[in-house]
């Protein structure tokens, strides 16, 4: 009697079930993975952003007056390939800047129209890679 056969190669069976296990993994990762990149894409804005509240509060320090928009922004200085894969508002407040948000232009890679938004007011981030 045999105890052991020999086998030349793998079922269908077996091969099925390493490709259903294969499928539920990319499943998982693929979503998070994409999150992920979205994340990392928004941290460009985000950093932008801290950036041009830094640089309003000095200017607002130094004349008195709060900036409308960031060309007001003399002593700002923004990576040439941030400046072109974002375009930069400032919303007013009565008491300083209420929000500044960023929205991708077409040569971000994750595509245009995408809006990341700080409320000052608040201190929250919204948009693009936080929602």
């Amino acid at each position: 009697m045999k105890l052991f056969r020999r086998n030349e190669g793998f079922t269908m069976v077996e091969l099925a079930i390493v490709l259903v296990i294969l499928a539920i993994l990319a499943a998982i990762a693929v979503p998070l993975y994409l999150q992920y990149v979205e994340s990392a894409r928004a941290g460009e804005a985000q950093e932008a952003i801290a950036a041009i509240m830094a640089a309003a509060k000095v200017n607002y320090a130094e004349t008195g007056n709060w900036v409308t928009n960031i060309q007001q922004l003399p002593r700002l200085q923004l990576d040439r390939l941030t400046t072109e894969r974002w375009n930069f508002t400032l919303v007013p407040g009565s008491q300083g800047i209420q929000r500044v948000r960023a929205t991708s232009t077409g040569q971000m890679p994750g595509g245009a129209g995408k809006v990341v938004q700080f409320d000052a007011v608040q201190g929250k981030w919204s948009g693009y890679g936080f929602d």
